[in-house]
């Protein structure tokens, strides 16, 4: 079983110091109902400043709205950074997982982002919002595929969802397709259509869905607060609506709104195995091959800097090695036996750990610990060291296949082995991939 809680609270606008203390008090409130694991809103360590413009229409900024801006980014934390610091104390003095939506700054920009903290207080991972919803844009910068973290713990694998990105279907698929169990949706939506979403993201994910909105009331604005876009009779501006859902799409506990609180849970894990009995979206229930979904998961900088020295990877020519190799490990202490080196081709590593030895398999005395069937490829040429991202060159498309290599390198070139049975598909990846391929028969 696992206790899990989500809060519903507000910030206090533009004062991060005091929204730390805050979220510190009510991480300690969750501790005290069994929770392991605590899930806080969108946004809220830096704020989320509903009705607010910032002086921006079509075509047309104010000194004023920018000025707004500077109060805003300077409510934001840095990760790392102290506010993440502090985060990450709250996490180890209760010995909590927590999950936590933060407006995050980098350099001149701000994202909204969900971080994720273990009970030893370090930063188990953060997810930056994909896509800021209508006016967030002008405040948020966007997320790039580098920031989808799943990350396992002894509770499950836990993922988070920013509000609106829940309704992008690949992106939850590529959640699902993690392994997401743990599925913590942070977010500012307190409408109706919010529950049933959660809902059926629980029920088409066949994951625990916990969802944590916040609740802000007028009279949690900051003094000098623009309040021309609120209606003047809307008292409670941000309604809550937190719930935590079953596998099957169960409401495990609330929805609560119109009230700060700390709801908790408790999980059963057996009910995501008894959940996928019939349905498994990534798995018995997919169509790989009617459809497929390619995710990006390389950070997208603006700027990239390469040494002047740098030579970019060309397509190279590997040659295939007749024969049959093995991989063996022998204790770190053995003298190199003299039918390690027998053959035309071989490597010998000395570690603290191991003596490991490649060779040809039919010098491997019987009894030696070794992997055997393995084929071999060699790089033909001499590479020049001003030559970069040989071994990722090679190496990348073969893992993007599935295929499990094992690589040593020489002064001059660099060698891949492949288990047997997985060589075609190994050898086809790397022609795809702009790569030539001679001799890998038999």
């Amino acid at each position: 079983m696992v206790r899990v809680a989500v809060v519903q609270a507000a910030p206090v606008l533009f004062d991060t110091p005091r929204t730390l203390q805050k979220l510190a008090a009510l991480a300690a409130d969750a501790t005290r109902t069994g929770a392991e694991l605590v899930v806080f809103p969108e946004a809220f360590v830096g704020g989320y400043p509903k009705g607010h413009d910032f002086g921006v229409s079509l075509g047309v900024r104010t000194p004023e709205g920018r000025d707004q801006f500077r109060r805003y980014f300077e409510s934001a934390i840095d990760i790392p950074g102290l506010g993440a610091e502090f985060i990450g104390g709250v996490a180890r003095d209760h010995r909590l997982y927590l999950v936590v939506g933060v407006v995050e700054r980098d350099g001149g920009t701000l994202y909204c982002t969900a971080a994720m903290f273990g009970p030893d207080g370090g930063l188990l991972g953060k997810h930056r919002k994909l896509v800021p919803t209508a006016l967030e844009r002008v405040v948020w910068g966007q997320g790039d595929g580098s920031t989808l973290p799943v990350v396992a713990t002894p509770l499950g694998r836990v993922g988070a969802v920013i509000c609106w990105e829940n309704y992008m279907p690949l992106l939850r698929t590529a959640m699902y397709a993690k392994g997401v169990e743990l599925y913590c949706a942070v977010t500012v939506d307190d409408r109706e259509t919010w529950v049933p979403t959660v809902r059926h993201i629980a029920l088409e994910g066949r994951c625990f869905v916990l969802s944590a909105c916040q609740y802000l009331r007028r009279a949690d604005l900051p003094p000098g607060y623009p309040t021309d876009r609120l209606p003047a009779s809307q008292d409670v501006l941000i309604r809550g609506g937190s719930c935590v859902v079953g596998p099957l799409g169960e409401l495990l506990a609330g929805p609560v709104y119109g009230e700060e609180c700390v709801l908790a849970a408790t999980l059963d894990r057996a009910d995501l195995v008894r959940a996928k009995f019939d349905f498994d979206v990534v798995g018995h229930y997919a169509r790989p091959d009617v459809f497929r979904l390619e995710v990006n998961e390389r950070p997208m900088k603006p700027v990239v800097f390469s040494p002047n020295h740098a030579q970019p990877t060309p397509g190279l020519t590997l040659l295939g090695v007749a024969g049959r190799f093995a991989v063996c490990k022998l204790p770190p202490d053995s003298a190199v036996p003299a039918w390690a080196t027998a053959g035309d081709v071989f490597s010998v590593t000395r570690t603290g750990d191991e003596l490991s030895v490649v060779c040809r398999e039919d010098v491997v005395p019987p009894g030696t610990h070794a992997e055997v069937g393995w084929r071999c490829l060699r790089v033909a040429g001499a590479m020049p060291f001003t030559v970069v991202g040989v071994l990722a060159s090679l190496t990348a498309p073969i893992a993007k296949a599935g295929v499990g290599v094992f690589a040593f390198s020489t002064f001059d070139t660099d060698y891949l082995l492949v288990k047997e049975a997985d060589f075609p598909v190994a050898v086809d990846a790397l022609r795809a991939a702009g790569h030539g391929v001679e001799g890998a028969g038999a």
